[in-house]
């Protein structure tokens, strides 16, 4: 118990220190916080919160459709109820897999079938990211032609690298094989012996291309409505938003949830706000660092008040199943 307890310690240091040094080295105070949400437009919160969730039982669906492929018979509304507890438990655990490992620890154990549901919860996560990454890509060079100026894209292509690496091990049978043979050398036996359960797995989505494909699509639909509720915040501050804001919009918000997936802060705290007031003053989309700060803050706890419907499920579901949460 004491290693994750540090670990805790050690993000909650970090998102503190970071916020310190955004009000106490940058040029942004509460008083221009203030500011930037003294005349909010509330239906344009409204809608983002409607969006955000609409996107979460969309989420819910291609998790279901994964399930279902592996052989687990799961409904629809057990599926959406698992992700929205899912979803609370990311928020509220100081965490990004706890809502993950409740989700595989409650079904799996239902079902009888854990590592499939964790092969499941496994390719669902790697297509979410992809997805955003391929999103962020997609729009570089729309917002080229237009003549709109962009971000440095280094870390999109690195983050597409790794998600090509981890689907490469997953998929390629001669790839998975140099993978399995590399942890057994390292005398790393326990990861070798996992990474050979998730490949039997997998087994049943390598031979559905297609599905994939498709899967891949819904993923980019999902992934976009995400990035839509950003730009509704933004509208909610009253800040202007041309065609070309938009685009880069469309490659900064993935850039920044793929900082903020990085496991080193409390639920990207600090570094969420940090990135934005460097990245969107940056690139012109905000005036002031007050307004990219606003922004990511009032987006990140529009999306934590909607993670409460899924605290609400959990305390209505059985007694058992709080009991092994």
């Amino acid at each position: 118990m004491r290693r994750p307890r540090q670990t805790t310690i050690l993000k909650a240091g970090i998102s503190l220190a970071l916020v310190v040094f955004l009000f106490a080295y940058r040029p942004l105070s509460w008083s221009a916080l203030r500011t930037a949400v003294a005349a909010p437009h509330w239906p344009w919160f409204a809608l983002s919160g409607c969006v955000f969730a609409l996107s979460a039982v969309c989420g819910a669906l291609q998790w279901a459709w994964i399930l279902r492929c592996s052989g687990l018979r799961v409904t629809v509304g057990e599926a959406v109820r698992l992700s929205f507890v899912g979803l609370f438990f990311n928020n509220f655990l100081l965490g990004n897999v706890g809502g993950d490992a409740y989700k595989v620890v409650d079904l799996g154990r239902r079902e009888g079938r854990t590592a499939a549901v964790l092969g499941a919860t496994l390719l669902d996560r790697l297509l979410g990211l992809l997805a955003l990454t391929v999103l962020a890509l997609l729009a570089v060079p729309t917002a080229a032609a237009a003549g709109v100026r962009v971000p440095p894209t280094l870390p999109l292509w690195l983050a597409l690298a790794a998600w090509s690496l981890a689907i490469a091990v997953l998929f390629s049978r001669r790839v998975s094989a140099l993978a399995v043979r590399a942890l057994t050398a390292a005398r790393w036996g326990r990861a070798a012996d996992g990474l050979g359960t998730m490949l039997a797995e997998f087994k049943t989505y390598r031979e559905r291309p297609v599905w994939l494909a498709r899967l891949l699509a819904w993923s980019l639909f999902v992934q976009a409505m995400r990035v839509s509720t950003h730009l509704l915040v933004a509208l909610g501050l009253g800040l202007a938003l041309d065609a070309g804001r938009v685009l880069q919009l469309f490659v900064l918000v993935p850039l920044l949830g793929i900082l903020v997936s990085l496991p080193v802060s409390i639920n990207g705290l600090g570094v969420r706000e940090l990135a934005a007031a460097e990245l969107f003053v940056a690139a012109g989309v905000v005036p002031t660092e007050a307004d990219a700060v606003a922004m990511e803050f009032l987006a990140y706890a529009l999306m934590v008040a909607v993670s409460l419907a899924g605290g609400a499920l959990f305390l209505a579901g059985p007694r058992r199943r709080r009991g092994a949460a």
